[in-house]
């Protein structure tokens, strides 16, 4: 099972395969990437996958 990141393409609010009454929206959402229903949404466009951001960690330190 491959994990990514995704959100809705603007405008777009996309139901969850399990929970049809919940939504992704614009904030980012952690979904099974092997499902045929995402894999489908992310090739039409309706969902879009986003980079994990790393953490911005300062050393120590630094300011």
């Amino acid at each position: 099972m491959a994990v990514i990141k995704v959100i809705a393409a603007e405008g777009l609010r996309v139901p969850l395969a399990n929970h049809p009454h919940e939504y992704i929206g614009q904030e980012p959402v952690e979904i099974d990437g092997d499902d045929l229903y995402y894999r489908r949404l992310l090739m039409d466009g309706d969902l879009l996958a986003v980079a994990d951001e790393p953490e911005t960690a300062n050393p120590k330190g630094a300011k």
